[in-house]
């Protein structure tokens, strides 16, 4: 009998292409039945893959969004965190100065100072407060502290009063200092950014509005009345009548400071409030949008398990007529 080796050779390479195709078709049945997903999505879906895509990118624009909120609510957190701390000092070195009286003694009047100093170097340290290497306090300046260092305000402050060694000539130094839009605690002090606020888009429709800075006047008059008793404490040379009459007034200022602070603080809850709400909101999205994606992608377990068996006896009948057709082939030769 004669022999065909190019017949041969072709059903061969027909035989293992099929066998490849089927093994890879048994091994995809086997993936989509341990995920529960099928690994076609575009044979799956016909071709038409545009509802699925439109999925995807919502979720990622989603998802966007959910990061800048959750940013945006830790900040919002720790702004309202350092403020609760600036007002619990304040409140505390007020109750202290306000006990300071004409017939407080010398070591009274230093120690009250003493304690204010200290406040406003705390105070100070909130308002720089960076989280993720972020300032809380500066506006859209992040890189940077947004206040001064308190030991160069001080001096500053100091060198605004001079010579001056009556309480009101000292107060009015430090309020000027405070309150002159063209020097003192505008260059000196603060050095974060002062243009508009700061925008924060946390979803499709909300764009939240962050306006608390270390320059805000309600942060401002606190400062205020605390460098006030804190610069005494730096002018040990100050008739002792004189210190304990600017740490009265200094106490007095604090205490109406609060009201201030709270406002502030007031702000920023409510800015807290309109993140929750969007995440919520966004959290609820996503949901929806994950089971409408997995009901696009899913696999129906009982059916591809039929086909995973069906594969599986194909391939095995590949194999026996392969193996059939190679007998064959061998009795050709003979």
């Amino acid at each position: 009998m004669p022999v065909n080796p190019v017949g041969d050779m072709a059903r061969q390479f027909i035989s293992m292409r099929n066998g490849s195709a089927i093994k890879a078709d048994l091994s995809n049945l086997a993936q989509s039945l341990s995920t529960g997903r099928v690994t076609d999505i575009v044979q799956h879906l016909g071709g038409d893959t545009a509802r699925y895509s439109g999925i995807n990118h919502s979720l990622a624009l989603l998802d966007s969004y959910a990061a800048t909120a959750s940013e945006t609510g830790h900040s919002l957190g720790q702004m309202q965190t350092m403020l609760g701390q600036m007002q619990a000092a304040g409140d505390a070195t007020s109750s202290q100065l306000l006990l300071i009286s004409d017939s407080s003694n010398e070591n009274q009047v230093t120690e009250a100072a003493r304690a204010a100093r200290s406040t406003f170097d705390t105070m100070v340290n909130l308002l720089n407060a960076r989280v993720a290497e972020r300032s809380l306090f500066g506006g859209a300046e992040v890189a940077s502290a947004p206040l001064a260092n308190a030991a160069d305000m001080i001096a500053s402050i100091q060198a605004a009063i001079g010579g001056a060694t009556g309480q009101a000539a000292i107060s009015a130094a430090v309020d000027t200092w405070f309150n002159d839009p063209l020097g003192g605690f505008a260059t000196m002090g603060y050095e974060g950014d002062t243009g508009p606020a700061v925008q924060k888009r946390i979803s499709e429709n909300t764009t939240l509005t962050i306006d608390v800075r270390a320059d805000d006047p309600a942060l401002k008059s606190t400062l205020k009345s605390a460098a006030l008793a804190a610069v005494t404490h730096e002018m040990p040379g100050l008739a002792v009548g004189t210190r304990s009459g600017l740490l009265q007034e200094a106490g007095i200022g604090l205490f109406g400071a609060t009201s201030g602070l709270v406002a502030v603080q007031a702000r920023i809850g409510f800015a807290e409030e309109s993140v929750g709400r969007e995440q919520a909101e966004i959290s609820a999205q996503i949901t929806a949008l994950e089971i409408a994606k997995n009901d696009h992608v899913s696999a129906d377990p009982f059916d591809t398990a039929s086909r995973l068996q069906a594969m599986q006896l194909q391939l095995e009948t590949h194999y026996a007529v392969t193996a059939r057709l190679s007998r064959l082939s061998l009795l050709s030769h003979m």
